[in-house]
């Protein structure tokens, strides 16, 4: 068996939480704050075991729900409270995915969270014995009751002012291994243009990775769309391109970089210069959308919009309907 380790955020992170925790025959999870979606985000099962900071003055910040726990008492989980408790892992089987989050819905939706997951077991068995050696207080149904009673809700959010303005930079990162890039028009050029543009195809090419099997491609647009702006060198992308009543999809290229651009009338342009396969072949959008539907199914549109696959399964399910050489898969 070949061990792995990845880095996983946001998304990806807690998409693969849910999955395990949800698939697993074991889990054991040591959250140190469980908020009211906790159990949606985390659904544990029966013998599975939670550890949580559950001390009263966890429960009075609010910043760990006992409702939420109750629920997951109702399903067989075992319950353990540690008020030292601030670390965030899960084990899940073979796998263990330590990172930041806490089971809430602010960690899930708007916080940037991160972690890393792997399958080596050496790290697995560690794991695994320091859990164990948290599991000192379990959780009664007594007490559980009584913080009940003692909860209030949060009132505040760490780190942001209550009244102050939502400043673009706070958003939440996006990460994506594959990006899908619709509502694309093939280009015509005048010939000062298309001279104009072939002096950065030079200058980007000196970084293509493969230029015996590679070219440099790109994409035009009068400015970065906002869902793009989380889409990094070295990230992939499949487009899809309407030529007339056609839309064609792929071959996958990789984003080299973003150059600025004026053209000679003056006018200001954002190019993504792109590492593509040279002589790939597109794929009709009806032979894509057939092939994504049962794995990606928000990509199976007439005109899909652009999009981060988080996923990196699906990612890699999406690239692989090419072959390395940018050829349509058989």
């Amino acid at each position: 068996m070949n061990h792995t380790s990845r880095f996983i955020a946001n998304a990806d992170l807690w998409e693969k939480l849910h999955t395990l925790a949800k698939t697993s025959s074991r889990v054991r999870a040591a959250i140190a704050y469980f908020g009211k979606a906790g159990p949606a985000l985390l659904p544990l099962k029966r013998d599975d075991c939670l550890i949580v900071d559950l001390s009263l003055a966890a429960v009075r910040q609010g910043v760990t729900n006992p409702k939420a726990l109750q629920k997951l008492a109702r399903r067989g989980v075992k319950l353990f409270s540690r008020a030292s408790l601030h670390a965030k892992f899960v084990i899940a089987g073979h796998t263990v995915i330590a990172s930041s989050a806490n089971a809430s819905t602010n960690s899930s939706s708007v916080l940037d969270e991160a972690g890393i997951i792997t399958n080596d077991p050496a790290a697995v068995k560690r794991a695994i014995d320091f859990f164990d050696k948290l599991c000192t207080e379990p959780v009664g149904r007594e007490y559980l009751a009584k913080c009940v009673k003692e909860y209030k809700p949060p009132r505040f959010k760490a780190a942001i002012e209550r009244h102050a303005p939502k400043a673009r930079s706070t958003r939440r990162v996006r990460e994506a291994k594959l990006w899908f890039i619709g509502g694309l028009r093939e280009l015509i050029l005048r010939d000062i243009e298309r001279e104009s543009i072939e002096k950065v195809e030079a200058k980007v090419a000196k970084k293509l990775s493969t230029p015996e099997s590679t070219e440099v491609r790109w994409i035009r647009y009068a400015r970065k769309p906002k869902g793009l702006r989380w889409l990094r060198e070295g990230d992939w992308v499949v487009d899809c391109t309407h030529d007339g009543n056609a839309r064609e999809v792929g071959p996958p290229a990789r984003l080299l970089s973003e150059e600025q651009w004026v053209s000679d009338r003056g006018k200001k342009y954002v190019l993504l210069m792109l590492e593509s396969p040279k002589n790939g072949e597109p794929m009709p959008l009806s032979l894509f959308r057939r092939k994504l539907r049962t794995f990606e199914p928000s990509l199976d549109q007439p005109s899909p919009r652009t999009r981060p696959i988080p996923n990196v399964e699906h990612a890699d399910r999406v690239l692989r309907l090419w072959t390395a050489r940018g050829k349509v898969a058989k």
